[in-house]
């Protein structure tokens, strides 16, 4: 098998987005205005199964961005193609969770205020409680850049800690209604309401299986570990 471990946000998205990225002022970075965007990426699963990540996966259905689009149709691209990625990205994980999961697919993407060019995509939740007024929910996205959370009060809940892109999956728990409108995060659970946070195929893999069966991640691995085992 031959497997991308590195790929760059252009041959995604269009050549010249990097100029768009080198171009704003909106992002908050420690990076140098000389840095190019790019993007390492992990093998899905390491080189273990032939089926590609999710960025590979979704190359070649994006709406290509270029440097002479307006602000709104970069933002239009990009909102769509986080929609493919989100939607392969359900699609890859599902294949590979355990029988009897829970997860349902939900895809919607959203752009960060101000840059148009990155964003995230919601692909999946799992209801983990239900009560008699509220709900929750752990939800799981990926996005196309490498960043902190901030859950407290009046935060910008997200922080891009460079002008790099990358791909990040990260999952939440928060509160709905019983009509699945947002009531906040659910801070008491996982870290100040973030499930899990990691640019890892695999453990982000784990962490869903974990979410969406109620298993331990312990427990997961060990199945894994002990199904190799008898294949062979």
């Amino acid at each position: 098998m031959t497997a991308v471990s590195k790929l760059q946000y252009g041959d995604r998205f269009g050549d010249e987005v990097t100029k768009i990225a080198r171009a704003s002022l909106s992002v908050a970075t420690t990076s140098s205005d000389a840095e190019v965007a790019t993007a390492k990426y992990s093998r899905w699963f390491h080189g273990e199964d032939e089926t590609p990540e999710p960025m590979a996966t979704s190359s070649r259905k994006f709406t290509k961005i270029t440097a002479n689009m307006a602000v709104a149709e970069v933002a239009a691209a990009t909102k769509g193609n986080l929609s493919i990625l989100g939607d392969d990205a359900s699609d890859l994980f599902t294949s590979k969770l355990p029988a009897g999961h829970k997860m349902r697919k939900a895809v919607r993407s959203s752009l960060l205020p101000g840059i148009p060019y990155l964003g995230t995509c919601k692909f999946g939740e799992v209801v983990t409680e239900r009560g008699q007024d509220k709900f929750a929910v752990t939800q799981m996205f990926i996005a196309n850049f490498d960043g902190d959370f901030d859950t407290s009060e009046g935060a910008n809940f997200y922080k891009p800690v460079s002008r790099d892109f990358g791909q990040m999956f990260y999952g939440v728990h928060i509160l709905v209604d019983r009509l699945g409108n947002p009531l906040g995060f659910d801070r008491e659970r996982g870290e100040n309401g973030i499930a899990f946070k990691t640019k890892d195929v695999t453990k982000a893999l784990y962490s869903i299986a974990s979410a969406s069966t109620g298993l331990s991640i312990e427990a997961l691995v060990a199945r894994a570990t002990a199904a190799r085992k008898t294949a062979r």
